[in-house]
Parts: C-alpha cells; structure tokens; sequence
C-alpha cells in the first residue's frame, strides 16, 4: 500500500508538472496574440474643414500602422459651437468615446466634468513614456487643475500673437513698419486716408477687426498692461482694472470714431476685409500670414504680406502670449474602466509624437505631399498636407523632417523663436476660482458688451465705470479673492 501510494503520488506530481508545463507554454502564446492584436479606439475630433478626411486616408493607414491601432473616428464639424455643443451633448448622455478632444478646458461646463471625476487624471502616468514626460511645461501647468492634469494638451507655440500689414501699402505710402502704439494708429489712419492701394479712391481702412477685439488685447500689451489676468499689488486682477487697458481702450475708441477700425467690427468675419483689399492690417496669431491669404497674393502679384510682433512700450517689448496649448486630448472613466487600457491609450498618444509621426502631421505623404531634397521635405505643388490629421498632433509643429518653407513662413518661425522669452501669458490660465467657474462667462460676457459699447461711443465713461463697478459686485471681486488665494497657495510668487 506504502508503494503503491508512493507510486500514485508520483503520478499526480508528474500529471500537475505536465499541466503546468503545459499551461505555461500556451500563456505566452494567448499573450503574444494579444500584444500583436491592434488596440481598437474610438475617437471624437474635431473637423475644421468642409468635408470630414476620408476612411481610407493614407494618413489613417500609416497611424494605425505605426500606432498598431484600429481607429473608429467621429469627425464632429468645428464651426461656431457645434463641437462644443456636441462635446457637451455626448458628456451627458454617457456614451462616451475612448479618447475625445476637450475645446476651453477651463470654462465651467468642461472645468465641472473635469472635477466631478469624468476624465483620468493623467499626471502620475507621465513620467513613464518617452515623449509624453518631455511635455512643455508650460502647457502642462496652464492646462492643470490643481496640478492635476485631465488630459493631453495640444502644445501651441508661447510668443504667437503680433500683427500681420500690407507690405505693399507701406511701400506706397512710403511708411515704415510702425514700431509703437502712436505709429500703429499714424500708419493705420494712412491707410485710411490716404489712397494706399492707388485705385484712386477712398474705400480702404486700417485695421480689420472682429468681435474678438484682438488689437485691444495686444495694445493693453504693449503699453504694459497683463495678458488678460496679472498680479497688481499683490491681487490676482482683470486687465480691465488696469490704467494700461482704459489707455488702449480710448485709442481703439478713437480709432473706431475716426473710421480706422470699422464699426461692424462685432459682426465682421474675421480675415474677410483684409481678403478683399479693404483693411490693410489686422491682429492674430501672425502664423494666418502664410495660410490664410494664399489666394489673395496668387491673384494679385502685387500683393505682400508682412508680420510684426516687436513694439516699443513702457516695460520695454512684450507679446501677447498663448497659454502654451489648445484644447485637451481626454481619456473619459466610463469608456475606458480599467489602468491597463489607460496605459495603452497613452502608449498611443505617445508613438503620436515620435518623429515619424511629427513628420507625417507636419509635412504629409512623402511623394504625394512632399519630396525630399538635400535633407528637406518640399512641398508637392497642389498637396493638401495633412489638413485634419493635424488635430491628432500634440507634440510641436516643428518636429519630424524639416520642411522647406517660404521667406515669410521663415521669418514667421525666426519670430517664434526669437520672442520666446517675450511672452506675457494670462496669470489666471493655472488658477482656479469657484465663482469664476459658476458665474466667470456670464461675467465676462458683461464687460465685453460694456467695452464695445463703449468704443462704439454708445457708453461714456460713467457708463463703463459702471459696468466694471457691477462686475465687482455681481462677482467679480470675489474671483479676484479666489484666484488669489489659489495663487499664494501654488507658491507661484
């Protein structure tokens, strides 16, 4: 019996090594099926242009290629709010994608999902991937809550804002690039007054603007005021309380009472007047010079757009800085349940700023796109580039192959580069406020009807101190209060 017991243990022990043995040797093979298998993923984007990018895009194959992933992408129309309203509609209902750009990140709808739990928080997991832990800081703390990060920022160059002139007017008129505010307004009522185009007649202006009042943040710049928010005697506080901003606001006022700026400005769409040979100059981010009047200079020869960005002032030469990025690429909690699909989302994220992929968004197709030639990717005559798949990029516009570009698209990048350290970004874009977040727009919504009232000449001054004394009251000092104590708190000072 002693044996035979013996002898069945034996077996048993020898039946559990086999199945082990056995077991061990199918793990890695289910395992090896699953790490080669594509990571599927839907996906929310936004589509900036008229038609959505086609499902058999090259662009979609090669990402899916290198990413190993399987794309399911909706393309939600970006014009006026349908993205933010579709985002919204989607949040709601709960039927969520698995990675879904997030536009205004800070503005109450988007800050309240972000707080209540909607999103990953994605800051512990950073540090262990190549790209995403070499992340420009300051995209990632202006895109923070609370040091918290709820999502992958777009990187967007600092120093980007300027001014974009007629070169061609000024060389009419014999006038030099305007160097300060009293130049800006002496050249632009030139433009106004005196026949810049010389067709003979009176039908241009100086400066186009639209209901963003874009001019009037960059003067407030320049004559030393803050970028939106900036710290004044130790108080988080609104440009608007500030001497510098009413000194801007009084010259865009005279501007807009003397026809150099026109007064449909709030209902004027942006680019139109300046395409048309009307306005002669305008105020935007300056990277619009070499994309967004292409047309304009092939039908007109004649035709020369120029960028600034370097005006004298009181504190010297400032520019109206980004905040380091746009919108947030966000992993939502209900669609994607459990750490390990998080990791591989990021994972994919990632490989999207890898110099293959930078070289794909930023230059296109080799061979339908571009060629390369010593060293440099130049642009096929008649290529599209990326066009949306550029929503999918991250990482910086100047990654991947080095691209051949024009003398104003060099001088646009020589400014970028040059002016990094000149960049005045919003105090207010890492700091949080719970009245701002309750009643921020409506308030700011206030003063922005007050100031154009007031440049339109509807307002008077008492009328304007008004509406910035109700701001106060309605909330307004209490956010200053709030986003002070949240800035003492980071220890930013």
């Amino acid at each position: 019996m002693k044996l035979l017991n013996v002898v069945c243990m034996t077996c048993l022990s020898a039946s559990l090594v086999a199945a082990c043995s056995s077991s061990n040797k199918a793990a890695p093979a289910e395992t090896d099926s699953s790490a080669n298998k594509p990571l599927e993923l839907k996906v929310m984007m936004i589509q900036q242009l008229a038609e959505p990018p086609k499902k058999d895009s090259p662009f979609l194959k090669k990402i899916e290629e290198y990413t190993n992933t399987k794309l399911d992408i909706t393309w939600v129309p970006g014009a006026g709010t349908a993205y933010d309203d579709k985002v919204s509609a989607t949040i709601a209902s709960g039927n969520m994608p698995d990675v879904i750009l997030i536009r205004k990140n800070k503005e109450t709808a988007n800050l309240n999902a972000q707080l209540s739990g909607v999103f990953w928080e994605l800051t512990p997991y950073l540090k262990d991937f190549k790209n995403l832990s070499q992340m420009n800081p300051v995209a990632q703390k202006n895109a923070s809550i609370s040091g918290k990060l709820y999502g992958i920022p777009r990187e967007r160059v600092i120093s980007r804002y300027g001014m974009i002139i007629r070169q061609d007017w000024l060389d009419n008129l014999g006038l030099q690039m305007p160097k300060t505010a009293d130049e800006l307004y002496n050249v632009a009522k030139a433009f106004t007054e005196n026949d810049p185009d010389k067709d003979g007649k009176k039908n241009t202006f100086g400066i186009q603007e639209d209901a963003t009042m874009e001019l009037l943040k960059q003067l407030t710049i320049y004559a030393g005021g803050p970028n939106g928010w900036g710290l004044k005697d130790g108080k988080v506080t609104p440009d608007f309380l500030y001497p510098e901003f009413k000194t801007a606001l009084d010259l865009y006022r005279k501007m807009v009472s003397e026809k150099i700026i026109s007064p449909d400005f709030p209902i004027a769409k942006k680019y139109d007047y300046f395409n048309q040979g009307k306005a002669g100059m305008y105020f935007s981010v300056i990277d619009d010079a070499a994309t967004r009047h292409v047309d304009m200079m092939k039908q007109d020869p004649k035709v020369k757009v120029e960028v600034a960005e370097n005006f004298d002032g009181p504190q010297g030469q400032r520019v109206r800085g980004t905040v380091g990025y746009d919108s947030l690429i966000a992993i939502p909690n209900s669609s994607v349940k459990d750490e390990a699909k998080l990791k591989q989302i990021l994972a994919f994220i990632d490989k999207m700023s890898d110099e293959p992929m930078l070289s794909l968004i930023n230059a296109g197709v080799e061979g339908t796109d571009y060629t390369l030639e010593g060293g440099k990717a130049k642009k096929i005559a008649g290529s599209k580039g990326s066009e949306d798949w550029q929503n999918f990029r991250w990482g910086s516009q100047f990654g991947g192959v080095t691209m051949e570009k024009t003398p104003l698209e060099q001088k646009i990048d020589k400014l970028f580069h040059d002016n990094s350290k000149l960049g005045v970004v919003d105090l207010s874009a890492s700091l949080l406020s719970d009245t701002n977040t309750q009643k921020g727009t409506d308030l700011k919504k206030a003063i922005t009807e007050a100031q154009v009232k007031y440049v339109l000449g509807e307002l008077d001054d008492k009328g304007w101190n008004d509406a910035v004394e109700k701001w106060r009251k309605n909330g307004g000092d209490k956010i200053i209060e709030e986003f002070t104590a949240d800035y003492n708190k980071s220890g930013e000072k």
